[in-house]
């Protein structure tokens, strides 16, 4: 809708306008790390509150625009950082709160995205009607700032009673005590959030300042460790060092077993922080970043042309407004049929089939939308287009958990939702140059649908390598086994 409004006033072509819509999608998507990182940093509740902030000042900023290079900044990148900051660190919240039915979960969450677009349709192109698009940005501003209350209603989980109990015991523990365990096992050198390395000494003293057994309170966040690791592996395993029949003084069999734990903890953690973006060397998690770049290119053109190809075969304003609002409530249904189907047991091992499936009846729809040129046959492709989207970005998350592992998600994530950027900066313009050149959207809308295919074909083809590389080290395995076993 405001990429019609853009093209009128500002006297533009189709791919010069463009790049405004494409700028937001991929500032949002290039800073979803930065997003993660200070999600970690300060947490995710100040990190949406920030992008709650950035991005109403920049929709405000938009209304006073006097060119398109003044929305390319305040709209593309301003608004677009905020988005991103508060898009990352709230999906993470999910993956937090929810352990079980965590594709369903994910589903309500991001059917939010559609409720928003079923709303706000209809309401934006009442706004443009009555205060012109400048009113309607302005307005928009001042929703988008209810993303600071959101974020402010993200509390951090509260600990159950067996953390509380655990942690209260474990405050007894003498700080002389954690001194002198601390004094054996910990390295000469540990380091700091900012890459820096803390002498011992002055390590041990940050700790004999804290209230209380300082482990369980993050002092060791620095180095990897997360709380609940530490919680059940000194209360649940015993030190090899000594029995419980021969302890007599309770604080020194505290010690001793924290000793133990911690020695063996921080062993690991060397490999664990060096290896917090392992991931990106797995290869199905290569292959799945290759299918994201194709879907990235082919997802967002359909919903920047929508209404401008609705308005070139005839439909009225308020009837083209309406197809997003159609396509954001089955976007909606999307989402949570399909979080909800894939959670059910006996599909859980079929999530990456449904997420290839969902791209793949995508790219089909975007492949048939040149020859829909009425109304009612144009609602048929929202619902369907809608459906689909819904249903992938639904499982985004899911099929990123499965590949990577629940430990690495949130930093997974940020480097997934960074692959769409490029994608997402160069599709809409691309797409807009094709309309200029022939002067219709038939070859914009099949370029799209080819890219959605080729990003299941992808993954249909590392499936079948796989499963034939399997079964050949499966046949070579029999042919090596003696005869005689």
């Amino acid at each position: 809708m405001f990429f019609v409004e853009f093209q009128m006033h500002f006297e533009k072509d189709y791919s010069t306008t463009a790049w405004i819509h494409s700028m937001i999608d991929s500032t949002t998507m290039l800073c979803a790390p930065l997003g993660s990182f200070l999600g970690n940093r300060l947490s995710c509740r100040a990190t949406v509150f920030l992008g709650g902030i950035l991005s109403s000042v920049g929709l405000v900023l938009s209304s006073f625009a006097s060119s398109l290079e003044f929305l390319y900044a305040s709209l593309g990148v301003l608004t677009g950082l905020g988005f991103a900051l508060s898009y990352t660190p709230a999906i993470a919240m999910v993956g937090r709160y929810f352990s079980e039915r965590k594709a369903l979960a994910y589903g309500i969450a991001l059917s939010g995205s559609g409720i928003g677009t079923f709303l706000l349709a209809p309401a934006v192109q009442l706004f443009i009607d009555h205060y012109s698009w400048r009113g309607a940005l302005l307005i928009l501003g001042g929703f988008v700032s209810n993303l600071c209350i959101c974020g402010a209603l993200m509390r951090p989980l509260e600990q159950n009673r067996a953390q509380r109990i655990w942690e209260s015991n474990m405050t007894n523990v003498e700080k002389g005590c954690m001194t002198a365990v601390l004094q054996t096992e910990l390295p000469e050198k540990i380091p700091t959030d900012w890459g820096q390395a803390e002498p011992k000494q002055q390590q041990i003293q940050n700790l004999k300042d804290k209230q209380g057994l300082v482990i369980s309170i993050g002092t060791f966040k620095n180095l990897g460790l997360d709380n609940d690791k530490i919680q059940q592996s000194i209360t649940l395993l015993p030190s090899p060092k000594l029995t419980v029949t021969r302890l007599t003084d309770k604080k020194m069999a505290e010690c001793l077993l924290l000793s133990n734990k911690l020695e063996t903890m921080l062993e690991e953690t060397g490999v664990s922080a060096k290896d917090e973006f392992g991931f990106l060397w797995i290869p199905r998690f290569l292959i799945l970043s290759i299918s994201f770049v194709f879907l990235a290119f082919g997802c967002s053109v359909p919903v920047v042309y929508l209404v401008p190809y609705a308005l070139s075969v005839g439909v009225k304003h308020q009837h083209a407004a309406f197809l997003m609002s159609i396509f954001g409530v089955s976007g909606i249904v999307g989402n949570i049929t399909f979080g909800w189907i894939t959670d059910r047991k006996c599909l859980k091992r079929y999530r990456m089939l449904s997420y290839m499936v969902a791209i793949s009846m995508e790219g089909l729809c975007c492949m048939f939308l040149p020859f829909l040129r009425s109304f009612s046959l144009l609602v048929t492709f929202s619902i369907l287009y809608g459906y689909f989207d819904g249903a992938y970005v639904a499982l985004i998350p899911v099929v990123t958990s499965d590949t990577v592992g629940s430990t690495h998600l949130t930093s997974a994530l940020g480097v997934v939702y960074f692959l769409h950027a490029i994608p997402y900066l160069v599709s809409p313009p691309i797409g807009g140059w094709f309309v200029d050149q022939t002067g219709n959207y038939a070859s914009t809308f099949f370029v799209c649908g080819a890219s959605l295919f080729l990003s299941s074909l992808v993954l249909v083809a590392a499936s079948f390598a796989t499963n034939l590389m399997a079964l050949c080290e499966t046949a070579l395995g029999q042919k090596k086994r003696p005869k005689g076993n």
